[in-house]
């Protein structure tokens, strides 16, 4: 399906969008006044797309999702050419991490660049005579979902933080961190006011795929609850999405979900966009594409005589032995997920290619790894190193239910329905478990596999233990210290 270029910019509005806080966001101070700047309604679609940039960057979801999500837990281990190439990775995932880390820095400033452009546009265009009324509302509900975006993936990796609602003065740039509990607040409220002014999925334009929608502010909402264990308020939006948004369903073959079939279908409730447009062939984010398919890449492959040879990606992100044998006998979201010494990709087409792991299995692990399939592409999609064109998949439909089975576990209802509709599309029967939690905590470690949300589920479900190096005081990572330097205010994690 088609989609939108949400993150192309023009220098005007990076230089507009750029920083007012010296601490929260290390980017340029603007040198256009909003005044001047936001005149019309094209004016305020360019100051939109400014702040949905932030979302496709290669220092938050290209690399942090899966670096975070898959490779500090028990799914994946870190890969590369072996512990020491990039070595503040390995720290994450050994739990050594320090205030230092660069990987951290970007968790830490990207999103805060997202929530100030956010803030711009509701301050500039909220009453604008210059800008229509319908588009105030709709622009102004998509800032807000994306600033309650932006301010989840800082509290999800640091806790409480600063929350910033508008376009912060001098004064206020010393600002100390909240609670969790007003984070998790202000977050519920953006996503509130943004689903009463968004359009559903079905209204979007074939240009304008890629935006937000009320379907995605609620879905995203309920993950609110279920991250807060407000199994009733879960459960309860969660069926009425279900009953009401009947557009949402399961695509009919699970491998098709990660390929051009599934981009922006009918399991998507909300992807991060990327393409591939002709640039300069520099590295990150000058393209407009992302770096995941290069990173999680085999290094080596086998020739038609057998015979090794380098392979186009790093071998980054590896499935580990542990995650293969969760997997259920017969189950195909194995084969759609892990990729084996000697598997062929492609088969009969000019992209087959057979896949070598000795290099990734003699690097010193203590148990066999494997590659990741989900975002691996074949090679007529591979444009550039960072510039591959397939779209991260933030939030399935598969994941709305199984949050609604989680949520009816808790509360005595029926959490089989969202178990088995699951299971039902990949053709098994009846869930093995007959406990609700542990029926629903399966399923969704072997549906969403190396998909960047195995770490947040074993924490927030009180199963850290089954990380080894993994305490309580490790939950939250450290602040940058770059940070707390600026901003005495913060508070540093117990890390």
């Amino acid at each position: 399906m088609k989609k939108i270029n949400i993150i192309s910019l023009s220098l005007s509005i990076l230089l507009l969008l750029g920083s007012c806080s010296q601490d929260l966001l290390d980017t340029p101070a603007p040198n256009i006044s909003d005044q001047s700047f936001f005149s019309s309604d094209e004016a305020a679609f360019d100051a939109l797309v400014g702040a949905y940039d932030p979302l496709a960057r290669y220092n938050y979801t290209q690399i942090h999702e899966w670096m975070i999500g898959d490779v500090v837990s028990d799914d994946a281990e870190k890969g590369g050419e072996g512990p020491s190439d990039w070595a503040e990775c390995q720290d994450l995932k050994d739990f050594k991490a320090n205030a230092e880390n660069s990987i951290l820095a970007g968790r830490w400033s990207e999103p805060y660049v997202g929530i100030n452009r956010a803030n711009k546009l509701i301050a500039g265009i909220e009453g604008n005579e210059n800008i229509s009324k319908a588009i105030q509302d709709r622009y102004i509900a998509e800032a807000k979902f994306l600033r309650a975006w932006y301010h989840f993936h800082l509290l999800k990796v640091f806790g409480g933080v600063p929350i910033v609602t508008s376009v912060l003065q001098p004064s206020e740039f010393m600002l100390p961190r909240e609670t969790e509990d007003k984070v998790y607040a202000q977050i519920e409220q953006d996503l509130k006011d943004a689903s009463e002014f968004l359009p559903t999925k079905n209204d979007l334009l074939s240009s304008e795929i890629g935006r937000a929608t009320k379907g995605a502010a609620e879905a995203f909402l309920v993950k609110m609850y279920v991250f807060q264990a407000k199994w009733s308020e879960a459960a309860a939006l969660s069926d009425k999405f279900i009953k009401d948004y009947t557009w949402y369903e399961l695509e009919e073959n699970y491998s098709d979900i990660f390929t051009p079939l599934g981009e922006n279908g009918s399991e998507s409730i909300f992807e991060i966009q990327y393409s591939f447009i002709d640039g300069d062939g520099n590295w990150g984010d000058d393209n407009e594409g992302n770096v995941t398919a290069i990173y999680q890449g085999s290094r080596q492959l086998y020739n038609a005589k057998g015979e090794i040879e380098s392979g186009w990606g790093w071998g980054f992100n590896l499935p580990t032995h542990n995650l293969y044998t969760a997997f259920e006998d017969g189950d195909p979201r194995r084969d759609a997920t892990i990729i084996d010494d000697g598997d062929v990709l492609w088969a009969g087409t000019d992209d087959e290619e057979v896949i070598c792991t000795q290099h990734v299995n003699s690097i010193g692990y203590s148990d066999r790894v494997y590659h990741s399939k989900k975002y691996y592409i074949p090679r007529s999609e591979r444009n550039g190193m960072s510039d591959s064109p397939n779209n991260w998949r933030a939030i399935r439909f598969a994941d709305l239910l199984l949050w609604n089975a989680e949520a009816h576990a808790h509360t005595g209802g029926n959490w089989q329905y969202g178990v088995q509709e699951v299971r039902a599309r990949v053709g098994l029967g009846d869930s093995p478990y007959t406990d609700g939690l542990e029926a629903v905590y399966h399923e969704r470690r072997v549906e969403f596999a190396m998909e960047g949300h195995r770490y947040w589920d074993l924490v927030r479900t009180g199963r850290g233990n089954l990380m080894q190096g993994y305490s309580d005081n490790k939950r939250y990572m450290p602040i940058p210290q770059g940070e707390i330097s600026l901003n005495p205010n913060l508070e540093q994690n117990p890390y």
